[in-house]
C-alpha cells in the first residue's frame, strides 16, 4: 500500500532550503534594546534553521576575504549569494540591512525571494514604506513590535514562510 504521508514526508525532508539572514551585526552586542533584539533574534532564526536542517548563512558569513581585489566589495558578494539564495530574511535596524534592503528592492527576482521585517513604530519612514511597496514585487514585509522580536512570533512567521517554499520547492518547481 501506498503511504502517501510517509512520501510527503520523505520528499520535504529531502529538500533542503539556501537561506541568507540578513541584520544587525552580532558583535559586539547593542546596548540599544532593538538592535539587541534583532541581533539575537538573527542568531536563533538561524540557528532554527540549521536546527531544521537548512543551509542557513549570515551576509557576513558568505563574504571571502581571498578573492581578488576587484571583487572584494562585501555587497557585491552578498548578491551573488542572494541569487543563489532560495530565501532572503531581513531584520531591518542597522545602516548594513538598509543598504541590503535597497539592493534587494533594485532587483525583481531578489524581492520574490525576500522577507523584510521592520519596527511598527518606523512604519512611516522612506525604507519602511519603500519595502512596503516591494510586495507589488513578490517581497513580503511585516511590521512588528519589540515584543513580537522578544517572543517566538518571528521566528514562527519565518518558518511558515521557510515550509511554504519548501512544499514549493519539493512538489511544484
Amino acid at each position: 500500500m501506498i503511504d502517501v504521508k510517509a512520501l510527503i514526508q520523505k520528499q520535504l525532508s529531502d529538500t533542503k532550503l539556501e537561506i541568507l539572514v540578513f541584520g544587525p551585526a552580532i558583535t559586539p552586542p547593542s546596548a540599544d534594546a532593538r538592535t539587541a533584539s534583532l541581533q539575537l533574534k538573527r542568531q536563533a532564526i538561524k540557528q532554527r534553521l540549521i536546527d531544521e536542517g537548512h543551509s542557513a548563512k549570515f551576509g557576513e558569513d558568505v563574504v571571502d576575504p581571498s578573492l581578488p581585489s576587484h571583487l572584494a566589495d562585501p555587497l557585491t558578494q552578498e548578491i551573488v549569494a542572494m541569487r543563489a539564495a532560495d530565501l532572503i530574511i531581513v531584520l531591518v535596524g542597522s545602516p548594513g540591512s538598509l543598504v541590503e534592503g535597497a539592493r534587494i528592492s533594485a532587483e525583481r527576482e531578489l524581492c520574490g525571494k525576500t522577507q523584510f521585517y521592520c519596527f511598527e513604530e518606523h512604519k512611516d519612514g522612506l525604507a519602511v514604506r519603500h519595502f512596503l511597496q516591494m510586495e507589488a514585487h513578490g517581497a513580503t514585509c511585516r511590521l512588528v513590535s519589540l515584543a513580537d522580536v522578544q517572543a517566538c512570533h518571528l521566528t514562527g512567521a519565518v518558518l511558515d514562510r521557510v515550509q511554504a517554499i519548501q512544499v514549493g520547492k519539493a512538489f511544484l518547481f
